[in-house]
């Protein structure tokens, strides 16, 4: 499935919005919607930081064991940094 369908499905589901979410893992408030839109992609970690702020897990699969791919999150919005 592409990364932005996947991203739009967590964040619809999370009952949160474009902003909060952006908020609450430190970006722009309009973070979230530039990556919706496609224009940017975010790495990694990002994206997992993004599915933990909606609830969800980033998990990579093997054969014999699952990894967690644990991004960060800010728990509290006075943490947040955010810019311009």
């Amino acid at each position: 499935m592409d990364p932005v369908k996947v991203l739009r499905e967590m964040v619809d589901r999370s009952g949160k919005s474009q902003r909060l979410i952006s908020v609450e893992i430190g970006r722009h408030p309009t973070y979230i919607a530039t990556l919706l839109h496609g224009k940017s992609r975010p790495q990694i970690d990002t994206f997992a930081s993004i599915a933990k702020a909606c609830g969800c897990e980033v998990i990579v699969r093997f054969p014999e064991e699952e990894i967690e791919i644990d991004g960060w999150q800010i728990t509290s919005r006075d943490d947040a940094i955010v810019t311009g």
